[in-house]
């Protein structure tokens, strides 16, 4: 629904348009912007950002280094001789237990192999 301003400017102008752009006026545009720039010179990228990828190659094998130093440096004599006692010490549960599980079930090799052809 128009109200009466609208009825007014349209009984005025009509449906044409009433703004217009001069002939040629978008083409030379671009041209009159870029004349009235100043001319700059292409920056020249941070020596920090040229060495970038090398600061992280750096820092990578400094921290490799700093890892496999700490490593090194755990395993001093005394855990060594710790650790191949312990390992000398060691019980293989898992055998024992299946011991103990076929005792307990009263299992010989006979019933072991009739219940895996049982399976089959």
């Amino acid at each position: 629904m128009m109200n009466d301003e609208e009825k007014y400017l349209k009984s005025k102008i009509g449906n044409r348009n009433p703004f217009t752009v001069p002939e040629g006026y978008f083409e030379q545009v671009t041209g009159q912007i870029m004349q009235k720039l100043p001319a700059q010179e292409p920056k020249k990228p941070a020596l920090i950002m040229q060495l970038r990828p090398f600061l992280y190659a750096a820092a990578c094998i400094c921290f490799a280094i700093f890892g496999v130093s700490i490593y090194l440096n755990t395993q001093t004599p005394e855990t060594l001789q710790l650790q191949s006692s312990v390992q000398e010490k060691s019980i293989d549960y898992n055998d024992l237990f299946i011991d103990e599980a076929a005792d307990y079930a009263m299992f010989d090799n006979e019933d072991i192999y009739a219940g895996l052809l049982a399976e089959m």
